[in-house]
């Protein structure tokens, strides 16, 4: 019996959830042996380049014998704008978990992208929300305020500020793959947007990393399996799994699986040892959050409609 698009799609999104949320707990280990923007160049181009073998096997065959190729420019464009966007969340979440190494924590305040989906297609693209999705927003905000302030707002850190501007970004490269994924080659454009994303942290790296070639090569050598499993597993596997994942899915019903990456960095970060300072009003708030993220995702509509047949 094949399997529907649908569970396709559900297990494709999950995949890139697991694998997101583990390695928030390689970022936390790579956070001080690396310079941010080396990491995102090594990472992302790795990304890029792991993609290669299966675009030649897979992908360019079939669309040969499809004669159903999407024009190359098409790819590269969309796959520009998707990178540039990329790179904008990568380097937030990543400064954020250098000034915070807490995998559990950047998981959830990055997770908060799910409320903010529905809200900007509403603003943007005059796509209509409902009254769950607000009150999944309140939740999330909340469950915000029990995890990054401990004790009144003086003490909100600059890490939990970077991570939820972050988190905007990541909404919007959301987005960007639901608009153009079904216009261009998935893969490719996945390799287009890491290639990109890569280019975009060379430059900052010559530009701001003010590091020699040794101290770059010293640090890669550092941290070098954390880098590993986020080129090819993190960039080269999970974000092909989202696009393919999107491919056949709403925006906002992605955004609910991709958001247990929370629920994953959390057990990562615990796993690993590296969340032992949460403290338990800290849990609370990420419990509250993933509240709010489930309640954005539950349409009531569909309960007033069995109340009336009944």
């Amino acid at each position: 019996m094949k399997v529907s698009k649908s569970i396709k799609s559900n297990l494709f999104l999950l995949a890139a959830a697991a694998i997101w949320g583990f390695a928030f707990v390689a970022q936390c280990d790579a956070a001080d042996k690396i310079n941010t923007y080396l990491l995102i160049f090594v990472r992302y181009v790795l990304g890029s380049a792991a993609l290669l073998p299966v675009i030649f096997i897979f992908e360019s065959p079939s669309e040969a014998k499809n004669n159903n190729k999407p024009p190359l420019k098409l790819t590269w464009g969309y796959g520009a704008i998707s990178g540039t966007i990329l790179f904008i969340a990568s380097a937030l979440q990543q400064w954020g978990i250098y000034l915070d190494p807490n995998a559990g924590k950047a998981g959830f305040i990055t997770g908060t992208y799910t409320v903010l989906v529905p809200i900007v297609y509403l603003l943007f693209f005059k796509k209509k929300t409902g009254i769950n999705v607000l009150i999944g927003a309140v939740f999330a905000v909340i469950g915000l305020y029990l995890l990054s302030v401990q004790n009144g707002f003086s003490n909100i850190s600059l890490s939990d500020i970077v991570l939820f501007i972050g988190a905007i970004f990541w909404t919007f490269h959301i987005i960007s793959i639901d608009r153009f994924v079904g216009k261009v080659s998935p893969i490719k454009f996945s390799s287009v947007q890491f290639l990109v994303c890569g280019i975009w942290g060379l430059l900052f790296t010559l530009v701001l990393g003010e590091i020699s070639i040794s101290t770059a090569i010293s640090q890669i050598g550092s941290s070098l399996g954390a880098i590993l499993y986020m080129g090819i597993c993190s960039s080269g596997v999970a974000y092909t799994c989202q696009v393919l994942g999107q491919r056949d899915a709403d925006p906002t019903y992605s955004a609910i699986i991709l958001s247990l990456e929370s629920v994953f960095a959390a057990v990562g970060g615990v796993i690993f040892g590296i969340d032992d300072a949460m403290t338990p009003r800290a849990y609370i708030g990420c419990a509250v959050i993933f509240i709010g993220i489930l309640i954005s995702q539950i349409s009531f509509d569909k309960f007033k409609i069995k109340k009336q047949n009944s």
